[in-house]
C-alpha cells in the first residue's frame, strides 16, 4: 500500500470552514441512551483543542448501520465531544438539507457542528470502486463548495468506499490518521522482534486472514488466538464447541476449512490456542476444558486462567505487541477479567521492556479505556476493521482516495 497524501498540517486552516469526516462510532449503553467510554471521541477532541481552534468546524460522522439498535442520530456524539472539549458543540438533525446548509453558512471562526448519521443518507453506503460516482452524490454536491477544505480522518472507517470516505474531489488527511500511518508504518515496515498478534473478537475469518498474512511475510512470531478465531480452528481440527459457538462461524468454516488446517499445519507452532476457556454459571465465572464446550453447549465468552498465563508468558518475551479484538465478551462483567488482565500484561511489556504496545479497533479500545489503562500503551488505535485490512497487506479505499485526490 502505497502511502502518499497531504495532511492538514500542509495548508493554513486559521479562519477556513473546514469539514472533517471522522470516525466517532461508539459503544451506547441502549438502556441508558448514552455512549461509554469513547477512545475514538477522547482523541477526535484532543484535536480539535490542538489544531482547529481557530478554524469552524463541520463534523461529518456515522454510527452503527441501518437496522441495528445503536443506529442513532448523532446528538449523543455532539453532547460527548462537548464534555471532553469543554466549550459548546451545535448539532443538526440533518445531512445536507436546508438545515445543515444555514447552520454551515453561519458557523464561525472557533465553532464546531456536529451534521447528523451520515449513514442515513441512503447513498452513503454503496461501495464505489469509481470514485467519480461518489462526487456525483447529492450529498457531496451540496457540501463541498459551503467549505474551504474537507478532511478525510474516518481511520476507523478506512476499509469503506462510502460517499463521505472517498466522494470529495479535493481531500486531505488529519491528525488521527497521520499518528495511525505511523504506527502501523512501525508495524508494516520492520517490527522489532519477537512480534506477537492477540486475536479476539468477531470478524474470525478476516483476523485469520490478516495472521496467516503476517506469517507468510515472516513479520510474525507468536499468534494468541482467542473468541471466534479460536472457536473457527477448533472447529476446522474437528473439535465440538457446541452449537452457539458453531453457529457463528458455521458459513466461514464452510468457505475457508481447506485453508484454515493448511494454515494451522504451517503454522501451529507459533498459533497459541486457549488450554481453558469461561462460560456465565447463573452470573459467575466457571471455567471449562476445550473438550467440555461441546457438553455444555453454550456460548464461550472468555479464556480461563491457564491460557491467560500461557498468553501473558509468551507477551513479556515480545517487543512488538498487536491486539486486534479484545479476548472476553468484555461488555458484560463475568467476561471482562481476561481483557484486563491481558491489558494489563501489555502495559507491563511497555513499562519494563521498553516493546511497541499497539491496540486496534473500538472494542478493544474501549477495554483498555474501563480498564484506566489507555494511556500506558504504546497506541491505542481507532481502527478496528481498516487496521486489519492494513495488516492483511490491502490498499485501502481512503488512503487511495487521499493519494489520488491530494489537496
Amino acid at each position: 500500500m502505497k502511502i502518499d497524501y497531504t495532511s492538514f498540517k500542509d495548508v493554513n486552516l486559521k479562519g477556513k470552514k473546514v469539514l472533517m469526516r471522522v470516525d466517532i462510532n461508539s459503544n451506547i449503553d441502549l438502556e441508558k441512551m448514552e455512549i461509554r467510554d469513547s477512545p475514538r471521541i477522547r482523541v477526535l477532541a484532543l484535536a480539535l483543542n490542538q489544531y482547529f481552534k481557530k478554524s469552524a468546524v463541520i463534523i461529518l460522522a456515522h454510527q452503527s448501520r441501518p437496522g441495528r439498535d445503536d443506529f442513532t442520530d448523532l446528538d449523543l456524539h455532539a453532547k460527548e465531544i462537548e464534555k471532553y472539549l469543554g466549550r459548546p458543540v451545535k448539532f443538526v438533525k440533518d445531512i445536507y438539507g436546508e438545515q445543515a446548509i444555514q447552520a454551515i453558512k453561519a458557523l464561525k471562526k472557533g465553532e464546531i457542528l456536529v451534521l447528523n448519521n451520515v449513514r442515513k443518507f441512503q447513498g452513503e453506503m454503496k461501495n464505489y470502486k469509481d470514485f467519480s460516482e461518489a462526487e456525483n452524490t447529492e450529498m457531496v454536491k451540496t457540501l463541498f463548495p459551503l467549505v474551504d477544505y474537507v478532511i478525510v480522518d474516518a481511520f476507523g472507517a478506512a476499509h469503506r468506499a462510502h460517499a463521505s470516505i472517498v466522494g470529495w474531489p479535493k481531500m486531505m488527511a488529519g491528525p488521527i490518521t497521520d499518528k495511525e500511518l505511523d504506527a502501523l508504518k512501525k508495524i508494516m515496515q520492520g517490527p522489532e522482534k519477537p512480534m506477537a498478534m492477540l486475536i479476539g473478537g468477531a470478524k474470525a475469518i478476516d483476523k485469520f486472514k490478516a495472521m496467516k498474512y503476517n506469517f507468510d511475510n515472516e513479520k510474525l512470531d507468536y499468534a494468541l488466538c482467542s473468541g471466534l478465531t479460536a472457536i473457527l480452528i477448533f472447529e476446522a481440527l474437528g473439535k465440538n464447541m457446541g452449537e452457539p459457538n458453531h453457529k457463528i462461524i458455521a458459513e466461514d468454516l464452510e468457505a475457508n476449512k481447506d485453508m484454515i488446517m493448511e494454515t494451522y499445519e504451517k503454522y501451529k507452532d507459533k498459533i497459541i490456542l486457549p488450554e481453558d476457556l469461561i462460560i456465565d454459571d447463573n452470573g459467575n465465572r466457571k471455567t471449562i476444558e476445550i473438550d467440555e464446550a461441546g457438553t455444555y453447549n453454550t456460548t464461550t465468552g472468555d479464556i480461563g486462567p491457564k491460557t491467560v498465563d500461557k498468553f501473558n508468558e509468551i507477551l513479556m518475551k515480545c517487543k512488538t505487541i498487536v491486539a486486534n479484538g479484545p479476548p472476553g465478551i468484555f461488555e458484560k462483567e463475568v467476561f471482562r477479567k481476561a481483557t484486563n488482565e491481558i491489558v494489563g500484561t501489555m502495559v507491563a511489556a511497555t513499562k519494563k521492556n521498553n516493546a511497541l504496545t499497539i491496540i486496534g479497533g473500538g472494542e478493544m479500545g474501549a477495554a483498555a479505556s474501563m480498564a484506566g489503562k489507555a494511556d500506558d500503551v504504546s497506541f491505542i488505535s481507532t481502527a478496528g476493521g481498516a487496521m486489519l485490512e492494513i495488516l492483511s497487506g490491502k490498499d485501502l479505499p481512503m488512503i487511495r482516495a487521499l493519494r489520488e485526490k491530494k489537496v
